[in-house]
């Protein structure tokens, strides 16, 4: 039976990408659908209408979706009677979950099972990926995109460990747009074409970052500075030194750190001020590579502004169409996903040592 198999780390998928017609009759069908979407409380919800299964034309075309189609592998080969992790050269997804991929200096191309059992090239199943997605996960681990840094052999057994029952994926929360994408085909709903934009790119975004660093003023309030050396203790944090404070709240993400600030006074007052901000979008963006263009301001940047504006328009929300920022986007959604890859990799290189 076809079925398709989906990328182990972004979990989208490797072919289907169709790209919708830009007729005015199927493109007010598509934008009904997403308005009706955006409008309800409910999931994503299959349609009678195929038509609307495809992407808006306006958004993505399939210059911007090609690198989904390029496919490499993680996989294990038996060295004299032990198992040694590999990462291949580039392929493409055959179907009913088989790879084609280079191997080396061979010249024909190397067939592979993902996810669900072996072949004779490989006594176990391979991980498929985009390699994009690849040098994400290897920045969340390692804090490098160079596949020597990280333990292959590890983060194999870590991704295999993970793979869901139907060995399309892993167990990983991709995100509600991507997880309804994943059926026995991957279903291009209108709406997430944000999810397919390439997520290392981002053309653009540094040029929008200034331009509205320039123009609002928000961002360049006079920051508040918090005076902690009178206070009096009046909870658990009140007795603590800030420093102290401000590690613990740097390790919340960011959601997190909303509520307790709403949830503890002290703590609200805390976090007015400006250092704390400028140490907290380092650790809690950690996908977002742009951050240079922060520090090469020339004005002085109300951090947390700074702070609530980035988490906003970074969000990969549904029915996203800034082209500046899909890209950015995506690589946050796949971040996400790669922290939970990474907790596991990180208990397996304990346990190995």
């Amino acid at each position: 039976m076809a079925f398709d198999c989906y990328c182990a780390i972004c979990g989208v998928g490797f072919s289907g990408m169709r790209i919708g017609s830009p007729s005015d009759v199927t493109a007010a069908r598509r934008q009904q659908y997403v308005d009706s979407v955006s409008r309800a409380t409910t999931p994503l919800t299959p349609q009678e209408d195929e038509s609307i299964y495809s992407y808006d034309p306006r958004l993505v075309d399939s210059e911007s979706v090609v690198w989904t189609s390029e496919v490499h592998c993680l996989g294990v080969h038996d060295v004299q009677g032990k198992t040694k992790a590999f990462v291949s050269g580039p392929g493409y997804y055959a179907d009913a979950g088989e790879l084609a991929v280079k191997m080396g200096q061979r010249a024909k191309r190397t067939y592979f099972n993902c996810y669900g059992f072996g072949t004779d090239e490989a006594p176990g199943p391979v991980v498929p990926f985009h390699w994009c997605c690849f040098q994400i996960l290897l920045r969340s681990l390692t804090g490098s995109d160079a596949p020597k840094d990280a333990n292959l052999d590890v983060l194999y057994d870590a991704m295999m460990s993970l793979c869901n029952v139907s060995g399309s994926a892993l167990r990983l929360a991709y995100g509600d747009h991507v997880a309804h994408a994943q059926g026995q085909y991957w279903q291009c709903l209108p709406g997430t074409e944000y999810s397919v934009r390439h997520p290392t790119g981002a053309a653009g975004f540094e040029e929008l970052a200034r331009m509205q660093i320039e123009t609002t003023g928000r961002l360049r309030a006079p920051s508040k500075h918090f005076d902690i050396g009178n206070r009096q203790p009046r909870n658990p944090f009140g007795a603590l030194p800030a420093e102290l404070v401000y590690q613990i709240c740097s390790f919340l993400p960011g959601e997190s750190l909303k509520s307790l600030i709403q949830a503890s006074a002290f703590i609200h007052l805390v976090t007015q001020d400006d250092y704390f901000w400028r140490c907290f979008i380092q650790s809690d963006m950690p996908w977002l590579w742009e951050k240079q263009v922060l520090r090469q301001s020339d004005t002085d940047l109300n951090h947390k502004q700074v702070y609530i504006w980035l988490d906003a328009i970074t969000a990969p929300k549904y029915g996203l169409e800034d082209a500046t920022l899909m890209g950015i986007a995506n690589r946050r959604r796949i971040w996400g996903a790669c922290d939970e890859l990474s907790r596991n990799y990180k208990a397996q290189c304990q346990s190995t040592e």
